[in-house]
């Protein structure tokens, strides 16, 4: 099985706002919507992600519970066209409901608290840490990782 870089076809707005951990892309919050405006526009399939605390020294909190997984709701034998239009309209409604169903900071909390704790000592906000991994998937990657 082969790797897939998507995300590096996004625009170069979408990519600026990013930060890369690893092969890894994510973005804050507020910019998801944008992100998956943006794989549809590209034609490319929102898979979706997780919310991580990405951490100064380089590490990270991952909430894995805490995700958006257009796989499990959108058939994979659809056309193309269709799995691009049918998992952004999911993964936009799934993000929405996560933020409703979750508070993103208080969550981090509970699993994560020492070191969201050791952020606010040294006078940093756990939001600015915050961030929603997201994968998108272009039709040659997912020939590639299929190869």
């Amino acid at each position: 099985m082969t790797e897939d870089f998507s995300e590096q076809a996004l625009p170069a707005d979408i990519l600026e706002r990013a930060s890369l951990a690893g092969n890894e892309y994510a973005w804050r919050v507020k910019d998801i919507p944008d992100v998956i405006a943006a794989a549809r526009a590209a034609n490319m399939i929102s898979v979706g992600g997780q919310l991580q605390f990405r951490l100064p020294d380089g590490g990270t909190c991952e909430l894995y519970w805490v995700e958006v997984d257009t796989y499990k709701s959108v058939d994979q034998a659809l056309p193309w066209a269709e799995r691009v239009n049918r998992t952004a309209d999911v993964a936009l409604r799934d993000f929405e409901a996560l933020q409703t169903r979750f508070d993103f900071i208080a969550e981090g909390r509970l699993s994560f608290g020492t070191y969201l704790d050791a952020l606010v000592a040294d006078g940093r906000d756990p939001a600015d840490s915050m961030c929603f991994v997201w994968y998108v998937l272009s039709k040659t990657g997912e020939k590639a990782i299929k190869a």
